[in-house]
């Protein structure tokens, strides 16, 4: 994925994003609702708090939708959260990738910026 401000997060702060990321999946496991999951994460500052609750539920659709080929539908009730929501969210991750991957091949072929024959 894109490089994000918080990838360069101290090892300390990185290490307290991976164990919400993980606490929020695993309350949802255990059948809590998303909202409910992503309110255990006791993280002082908001702007790491809110991408910690985003990445998060990027990581649920991409393991529910993608790898275990649940509907929409289906993960929206397992999460307990609008259909809208998840197909939002849905188009964010994709958007991000989409993105990752014009980024790596800029880097790999050295291109810094959009070329063409005009």
């Amino acid at each position: 994925m894109s490089k994000a401000w918080y990838d360069d997060l101290p090892e300390k702060q990185g290490q307290m994003y991976d164990e919400s990321v993980r606490r929020i999946k695993n309350a949802v496991e255990k059948s809590m609702s998303f909202e409910q999951a992503a309110s255990l994460v006791d993280v002082e500052d908001e702007r790491l708090k809110a991408a910690i609750v985003d990445d998060a539920l990027k990581v649920l659709i991409a393991e529910m939708h993608f790898a275990r080929k649940k509907t929409v539908e289906e993960v929206a009730k397992a999460l307990k959260l609008s259909p809208e929501l998840i197909t939002k969210a849905r188009a964010e991750m994709l958007g991000e990738v989409e993105q990752s991957a014009i980024d790596a091949y800029k880097r790999e072929h050295g291109q810094n910026g959009p070329e063409g024959n005009a």
